[in-house]
């Protein structure tokens, strides 16, 4: 799995790409595509939600800019959700009893065990709402601890709603004049949330 620091550099040097190519990649987003080529770049989001070679935010940010802030944020909702039900598909059904053992001792994954054996659905919904282990992680930790397919589901979905809206506002935003104020102002709300889950996840652990 990516390391936090590369993450944290992809990110950087992703968002120096945006800023340097801004006015071809405006004229991409509003320009009109034929049906062929929405699902194509569908596709290579979804194959990206799955393979974890590049953090699925920037994708996020540009579908967000492609198809605006409602539509961008369904749509990277979905393939985002699709790609994390494959992988914990693919996990569960492939994976030999070894390379369950090897998964289970990844770095990030010991961390929630115990609480996936408390409660499952609040150790992915944590998971996937504070930026502690990799999304692909997480997939792979709940297949291997075999943890029902439905609570999966519905704490991923609910996890990935306030980074996908916050991503996909400022991709939104790229693509109109961009407002600094507006775009602060969305990462310090987005910092203040997940402040206030952390503080409920320790005040869930210390209870637990």
């Amino acid at each position: 799995m990516l390391k936090k620091s590369l993450i944290i550099g992809i990110y950087i040097l992703a968002a120096v790409v945006l800023a340097v190519y801004r006015s071809p990649l405006i004229r991409w987003m509003s320009s009109e595509t034929v049906w062929y080529v929405d699902i194509l770049i569908f596709l290579s989001a979804l194959l990206i939600s799955i393979v974890p070679a590049i953090p699925y935010g920037i994708v996020a940010v540009v579908i967000g800019a492609k198809y605006g802030a409602l539509i961008g944020a369904c749509v990277n909702i979905a393939i985002s959700v699709l790609g994390a039900i494959i992988l914990f598909i693919f996990v569960r059904a492939t994976f030999s009893e070894e390379g369950r053992f090897k998964a289970a001792n990844m770095r990030g994954i010991v961390f929630f065990t115990t609480y996936a054996e408390r409660n499952p659905f609040f150790a992915v919904l944590f998971a996937r709402l504070l930026p502690i282990i990799p999304a692909q992680a997480i997939n792979i930790f709940a297949a291997i601890m075999r943890i029902p397919w439905k609570v999966y589901l519905y704490a991923t979905i609910l996890g990935k709603i306030p980074f996908i809206l916050m991503v996909s506002l400022l991709g939104a935003q790229f693509l109109n004049a961009p407002d600094f104020k507006i775009t602060i102002i969305t990462i310090s709300v987005y910092g203040f949330f997940l402040f206030l889950v952390y503080g409920v996840f320790r005040i869930y652990s210390k209870h637990t």
